[in-house]
């Protein structure tokens, strides 16, 4: 982040220094907005460089949604039953053995989060003093892990993790298939999936309105592009996954979402004149 302000001030002192000479209006009004859109909600400072260039930074907040429900497993009967004869069984072909109780739950409860706040610095790019249309360039910046699911109760998978560390047969392992990839509980019965992307994202998009108001003390703006944030990547139980582990049915969903490189940016704005 130090960097990038480093980097948004030299750009700042170029532009002014090459342009002060031919427009006296550099640097001479000071603005803030605040707006909504899909990055939640903005705020900003704004200066104007030149009637040709302005600036903005600010933070873009999101709230963090969370989303509870639960999953039921639909063959958690017959799981139970396969297990309860199997465990039979095995005692009594292994005189003195023992094999750990186990209840497999009919549905888990889980939670997902969305943690999306965003800091930006953003260039408007005008082709004429009197013109409020603008090319704007810049970045985001804000957290790697951008969606959460995890098991809210770890107490319902707790029997079905202990089974499996006990278990050298690994075709008996109790877990889900997502695609090509098995998603069992961790030691503790904990289970967590998180989509990752880059922190730093490129952006680029056109709007209307200038980033201080010209003629009066509010105005409005609006803005639509891209936020360029790379190719998301998919964690389950801390490691990554390639795309091919989901090549099964039920990866679906997620190799969908390994393809979606770009974050559309709509935001709307008040402007006001500070100074």
């Amino acid at each position: 982040m130090k960097n990038l302000l480093v980097i948004a001030g030299s750009l700042l002192l170029s532009v002014g220094s090459v342009s002060a000479q031919e427009d006296n209006n550099v640097f001479t009004h000071l603005g803030a907005s605040v707006g909504v859109g899909t990055t939640g909600v903005s705020i900003d400072l704004s200066t104007n460089i030149t009637d040709y260039v302005g600036v903005r930074v600010g933070a873009d907040i999101m709230p963090k949604f969370k989303y509870s429900t639960d999953i039921d497993i639909n063959n958690s009967t017959n799981l139970q039953n396969e297990y309860n004869t199997w465990r039979q069984y095995y005692i009594a072909t292994n005189p003195g053995a023992e094999a750990p109780e186990l209840t497999v739950p009919s549905q888990v409860d889980i939670e997902g989060k969305l943690n999306n706040t965003t800091g930006h610095v953003l260039f408007d790019l005008y082709p004429g003093k009197k013109i409020d249309w603008h090319l704007t360039v810049g970045a985001y910046f804000g957290p790697t892990d951008v969606v959460s699911v995890y098991t809210t109760k770890d107490e319902q998978l707790a029997d079905v993790a202990k089974y499996n560390d006990w278990q050298n047969d690994k075709s008996l392992l109790i877990g889900a298939e997502l695609g090509d990839y098995f998603l069992t509980p961790d030691a503790n019965g904990h289970v967590d999936a998180s989509i990752k992307v880059k922190g730093f994202r490129p952006y680029v998009g056109l709007g209307w309105g200038r980033a201080v108001p010209k003629n009066h003390s509010l105005g409005f703006s609006f803005d639509a592009g891209v936020q360029f944030w790379g190719k998301p990547e998919v964690y389950l139980q801390g490691d990554k996954q390639n795309e091919s582990n989901f090549d099964g049915e039920d990866g679906g969903i997620l190799k969908t979402l390994t393809k979606i490189t770009v974050y559309p940016t709509l935001t709307f704005r008040l402007t006001g004149k500070i100074f």
